[in-house]
């Protein structure tokens, strides 16, 4: 009797664990919208606009160890709040793509590790000169600098999240309006 417990108990496991692993993975297209679509406004102020807000600001980052806030170098500030990002992009990486989808998410991958990639070369080297007590010149012409080199880029990535996007929502009658 206590086998056929045991094995009754581990079939109804794996059950429910399957399930539980199907429905994570097969999304709701407004879920996939709201992940793929909705997570890209974390980048709406990409480049000058972001880093001279970060810079005015305290820079802090998450203890969890005293679950709060609290001071850090702007380096470690900027670093914190691109690992929190790339947090956001897995969530992006781990929705299974299909016909369906594919575009959409494409779209947001690219958006993503370009914005990663880029904060990591511009703003990380930034913040450090900030932290370095550079003269305000230097750190307004290596934010001016970063812009020219990223912003027709991030901004042609945004355009064409925002496209796939459009016509994801016009697809699944999803309730969302899309700023193109």
């Amino acid at each position: 009797m206590k086998k056929i417990l045991n094995a009754t108990t581990l079939f109804l496991v794996l059950i429910a664990s399957s399930i539980v692993s199907t429905s994570c993975t097969n999304l709701s297209p407004e879920k996939t919208f709201e992940i793929a679509a909705l997570n890209s406004n974390l980048l709406s102020r990409f480049g000058s606009k972001e880093i001279n807000e970060k810079l005015q600001s305290e820079a802090q980052v998450y203890d969890e160890n005293q679950k709060k806030m609290v001071p850090s170098s702007y380096y470690d500030a900027f670093k914190y709040d691109i690992t929190n990002l790339e947090t956001r992009f897995q969530t992006i990486k781990d929705i299974a793509e299909d016909d369906d989808n594919k575009e959409l998410l494409q779209a947001s991958k690219d958006l993503f590790s370009y914005a990663i990639a880029k904060q990591k070369e511009g703003y990380l080297p930034i913040a450090k000169l900030k932290d370095e007590k550079a003269s305000p010149e230097q750190i307004q012409k290596a934010i001016s600098d970063f812009d020219a080199s990223t912003q027709s880029e991030i901004d042609a990535k945004f355009a064409k999240l925002m496209n796939a996007a459009k016509a994801y929502v016009e697809k699944h009658n999803i309730n969302a309006k899309i700023g193109v």
